[in-house]
């Protein structure tokens, strides 16, 4: 897979240098050469908004916003102060992404549409302030912005200056890239199918949301200090509605998960708008770039960039292999536990669990310890309150009254992320995989916790990244070689049947390097052949040291492997202890059967 990536990237470098080196030989005159000054302006921007739209799906439409404070940065300190035009756009980068900061959390909370008019609310207002205060211009705006340059060297000509802004193109593209294939692009990815089983993983979904809104908004201000030094002028008009939806169509268009994607729709948006108003059909414009937005949206629901990529995956056989065979667990596959808690001491107390949800109480009053080192298994009939009770110990809902502890501290309070970050692993009774990524992936997903490179570090790809993603891939094929499945890593989530997709998750949840695994009926949809394979491996991961809370309706899985078993009927506990005394317990067997028919047997 990394070898496929790696062409990919170097096939698509190779056309960027070879399109963008020959576009000034091909058109020479200075107005061709202002459109592919243009373009590149409006592919930094769209590159940004990939990230923010594509990846961390937050649809905020007034990005623009911020190529106004970059436009506006450059040209007022240029002008009136005389700064060198690099340090001014670094300077309005860094002003961009300082605003962007504290408005980013509060304006994510909001959704959708809601989220669109606010963050053009956020845009209407730079427009105002840029219409009404005297140091802007007003509505005049700011006039003899000069060329730019390069800390004091002067580009005299377009030519120069385009290969300088395609060169701004190529490092966004680049830093995109590095975040995509990071542990932060992984999260981004999870957090868009599921923000439930990121959490799981230990994936700030707030966190990374606005560390796309910070670097997007920096981004776009790079784009806005580069138009403006190539217009020679900014007013409050430059990055109005109508560049807003340039930019909205040009990550349409490209690809809205594609980083190349990004300089790909700016580079057919402004050729088709720049030739349309060539043929004088500025009627037409706004009619024939809305049709094509259309037929992008449903004949090439991943833009351009991925139809493309997809017709390379299909020429080279990169995707559609046959799923592999089951094979036999690898016990010796991954290394027991370093710091498991001694054998018997409690690891998690749950005492006084209450959780209503209206009338129904669906955990009553439960208290239950889960000891090191055990197979703990939680049962009861359909409705019990079993599941419930996993998800206020994940932290997925709140208690109303009561206390869980874990390794003697309260957990009860934080949120699922926070507690898988304690080392609180999970499966789910409804499978829940990241389907837009490979087996490999969601397998290393699971490291995310114990991977600790920054946005920064991430961006440059520092050595110590490339030595961290190594790690995780290495560790994340283990994890696949035990549960069986070595032979699956290319292969996306999806194509798997049920019962591999089963494993890949223990898999996924095992790479979290869990001290307690909670596992929710991972023997439903199997047959009979998977359920003891599964059966056997939850005997291995217990053999790692790994203590195990396990909810299960089949009795054979539950009293061939369980320690303790813990009975739950209508939200309360009605018997723990060992599967022996659990099985010929009256409350149990009227529970399971009925009473009626448990009398009846007697």
């Amino acid at each position: 897979m990394r070898g496929l990536a790696a062409r990919k990237t170097t096939l698509a470098l190779i056309a960027f240098l070879v399109l963008v080196g020959g576009y000034p030989l091909l058109f020479r005159n200075s107005y061709e050469i202002g459109v592919g000054i243009t373009a590149g302006a409006l592919a930094i921007g769209a590159v940004g908004f990939v990230l923010l739209l594509g990846y961390a799906h937050q649809l905020a439409a007034g990005q623009p916003a911020f190529c106004m404070i970059g436009g506006y940065t450059s040209g007022i300190l240029c002008v009136k102060f005389g700064w060198d035009p690099m340090a001014t756009l670094l300077l309005g980068a860094l002003l961009s992404m300082a605003i962007a900061y504290p408005i980013a959390a509060p304006m994510l909370k909001l959704r959708g549409f809601v989220l669109v008019m606010g963050s053009l609310a956020f845009q209407l207002i730079l427009v105002v302030v840029a219409f009404e205060l005297p140091f802007t211009g007003g509505a005049m705006g700011t006039y003899g912005i000069p060329r730019f340059a390069i800390f004091g060297f002067t580009l005299q000509s377009d030519v120069a200056f385009y290969f300088v802004v395609w060169a701004f193109v190529l490092a966004t593209i680049a830093i995109g890239l590095n975040i995509d294939r990071s542990r932060i692009g992984r999260a981004l990815k999870a957090i868009a199918i599921s923000e439930m089983t990121a959490g799981s993983v230990g994936m700030n979904t707030v966190k990374h949301k606005v560390q796309m809104f910070v670097v997007s908004a920096g981004m776009a201000s790079v784009s806005g200090s580069l138009f403006v030094h190539f217009l020679r002028a900014v007013d409050p008009t430059v990055f109005g509605f109508v560049f807003s939806l340039n930019l909205v169509i040009a990550v349409i268009i490209g690809g809205l998960m594609s980083i190349w994607g990004g300089a790909v729709g700016a580079a057919i948006v402004t050729a088709l708008r720049e030739g349309l108003r060539g043929l004088s059909l500025p009627m037409w414009e706004t009619v024939i770039m809305g049709a094509l937005t259309a037929v992008v949206l449903i004949a090439f629901q991943r833009g351009f960039a991925g139809w493309i990529s997809d017709r390379f995956d299909r020429l080279t056989g990169a995707r559609g292999g046959k799923p592999p065979s089951v094979t036999e667990p690898q016990p010796t596959a991954l290394p027991r536990l370093a710091d498991a808690p001694q054998a018997g001491t409690p690891l998690l107390d749950v005492s006084s669990a209450k959780r209503s949800f209206g009338s129904l109480r669906a955990v009553d009053d439960v208290s239950f310890t889960v000891e090191a080192g055990s197979i703990t298994a939680l049962i009861g009939p359909n409705g019990a309150g079993k599941t419930t009770l996993l998800h206020l110990v994940g932290g997925y809902q709140p208690l109303d009254s009561g206390t869980i502890k874990f390794a003697g501290k309260p957990i009860e309070l934080l949120l699922p992320n926070r507690i898988a970050e304690l080392g609180i692993g999970r499966t789910f009774q409804n499978l829940q995989l990241f389907d837009n990524m490979t087996v490999l992936e969601n397998v290393m997903c699971g490291r995310y916790r114990l991977q600790t490179s920054g946005i920064l570090a991430i961006s440059a790809k520092l050595p110590r990244v490339r030595r961290d993603e190594n790690d995780v891939r290495r560790v994340a094929r283990d994890c696949l070689k035990f549960v069986g499945l070595q032979g699956a890593e290319n292969l996306m989530a999806n194509e798997l049947s049920f019962g591999h997709m089963r494993l890949v998750e223990i898999a996924r949840a095992l790479a979290l390097q869990p001290t307690l695994l909670l596992m929710d009926e991972p023997a439903s949809g199997l047959n009979d052949t998977e359920t003891e394979r599964l059966a056997e491996l939850i005997a291995q991961i217990a053999a790692l040291g790994i203590t195990v809370l396990l909810v299960e309706h089949d009795m054979r899985v539950v009293m061939g492997l369980a320690d303790k078993v813990v009975v739950m009927h209508h939200g309360k506990k009605i018997a723990d202890g060992p599967p022996d005394r659990i099985r010929a317990e009256p409350a149990v067997v009227a529970a399971y059967l009925g009473t009626e028919a448990y009398e009846t047997a007697a």
